[in-house]
């Protein structure tokens, strides 16, 4: 039996016993993430270094063991659930800054820092780094590599692959390659574009060289709640097209407002339906000015209230509204299917109605929120686990929404990745022949399917 075996023994003396482990309560900590599936592994490994990442691989390829990696397991699409078993090799603890080049603007990491992390060495220097996901202070680099995250800032700034310079990664052939601007020598292909949202099914990353910009002069802030849920998504279309660009546009519905009001006490105004939180950044005559802009649309839209700051105190106050958002859904069901599906921005509001259409056939609530700026919807079927019957409802209306999201020129996933949530899912989207490709992608990197087996690509 493999945990018996002289292999492992030797393999746990040479890294340290302190970095693998093998009781049961370390196993089925490291089994699960935000999705509830739970597969528990043979052996995890933490590692502390490239070479301990080498090692693990080295010793998955000798035992005939798949490898699954691992951040801060933050993750919404069972990315970092061992399908199969094997070796989780988590990188939290890569959790190093090994130069910040304030000339040539970039940072040099590892895979186990957090975004936050990243944000303050950067804001030290007078620099920003803009990818935001909301679980920014507990998700690692690695991982929002892996998945390609996007979060707050999106609409103005990008997602992560646009802030990706180069990286060091292990191959399946127990290698450490680099690939960008870490190659010593330029080359005419640069993987680092295939690496960044594979979902570690391609190579494991243990560094990377990010891209930093100046840090904008000025933010305004602002709090504006709408009369009806179309109302509020049309406003953030006629900002977008009115040539604004909001470093942050969020959208969230009445089910979601009534649940951060339970939650945190604050009150609603009287009439609201929906809100959009919109921050402005930039020179402070441009902050202002579109500030203004953005309050004369919304009025014309039926705004109910409009709250507006330039004081980063006051804006925080504001921000409490989004950033109680799922602590407080977790409140209203035992179960809850979280989907991040995108749309062009002009067809956000069709995609709201069809949520709402297939809330009212299902007899369920679908809360709604997201990054309006970019079409990003959180539709977040709430439904009893224990109930079989209402289970299978929520099922289909996930499937549902994804038919209408893709009707609509959108995609099934606009942040949160594929895995093995929404795998089965891609036939939707994509092509038989587009998936081959995809195959034969993942071939040529890890031919054998030793790293991260069973996420993305159907069977």
């Amino acid at each position: 039996m493999l945990l018996r075996s002289n292999a492992l023994k030797s393999f746990q003396r040479a890294l340290g016993r302190h970095k693998v482990l093998l009781a049961e309560e370390d196993l089925l900590t490291y089994s699960y993430d935000t999705t509830g599936e739970r597969v528990v592994p043979q052996v995890v490994v933490l590692a502390e270094s490239p070479e301990d990442v080498l090692s693990a691989v080295d010793f998955a390829l000798d035992s005939g063991l798949t490898v699954t990696p691992r951040g801060a397991g933050t993750g919404m699409s069972g990315g970092s659930v061992p399908l199969k078993r094997g070796v989780v090799l988590c990188t939290e603890r890569m959790n190093f800054i090994y130069e910040l080049d304030r000339e040539n603007k970039t940072i040099l990491v590892g895979p186990g820092i957090t975004t936050a992390e990243v944000q303050e060495a950067a804001s030290k220097q007078g620099l920003f780094y803009p990818p935001d996901p909301s679980s920014h202070r507990v998700s690692t680099i690695g991982g929002n590599i892996a998945e390609n995250a996007g979060g707050l800032r999106c609409a103005k700034y990008g997602v992560t692959k646009h802030y990706v310079l180069g990286l060091e990664f292990v191959s399946a052939h127990a290698e450490i390659l680099q690939t960008g601007l870490l190659l010593a020598d330029s080359l005419d292909y640069d993987l680092t574009p295939l690496l960044v949202g594979s979902e570690g099914t391609l190579g494991i990353i243990t560094s990377a060289l990010l891209r930093l910009i100046d840090a904008p002069a000025a933010q305004g802030t602002m709090r504006i709640f709408f009369s009806s849920l179309e109302a509020a998504g049309s406003s953030a279309a006629t900002i977008m097209a009115a040539g604004i660009v909001p470093a942050v546009c969020e959208l969230m519905d009445r089910s979601v407002l009534d649940a951060v009001s339970e939650y945190t006490g604050i009150r609603l105004p009287n009439g609201a339906e929906a809100l959009l939180l919109v921050e402005i950044d930039g020179q402070p005559d441009q902050v202002s000015a579109g500030m203004a802009q953005v309050e004369n649309i919304c009025r014309n839209r039926r705004a109910v209230q409009v709250r507006a700051t330039q004081d980063p105190h006051d804006a925080e106050r504001l921000w409490r509204l989004r950033r109680s958002v799922s602590p407080s859904l977790a409140r209203l069901a035992m179960g809850k299917l979280n989907e991040d599906v995108a749309v062009p921005r002009s067809r956000l509001p069709e995609l709201i109605q069809a949520v709402q259409r297939l809330s009212k056939r299902y007899g369920l609530d679908i809360p709604c929120y997201g990054h309006a700026g970019d079409g990003n919807l959180h539709v977040n079927v709430m439904y009893n686990p224990e109930d079989l019957l209402q289970a299978k409802r929520a099922r289909q209306a996930v499937e549902e929404i994804f038919k209408e999201t893709v009707a609509l020129g959108g995609t099934i996933s606009g942040e949160h990745g594929i895995g093995s949530v929404k795998r089965d899912y891609m036939k939707l989207q994509m092509s038989n022949a587009e998936i081959e490709v995809l195959r034969h992608i993942k071939d040529s990197f890890d031919s054998e399917g030793l790293f991260n087996p069973g996420k993305v690509i159907p069977d």
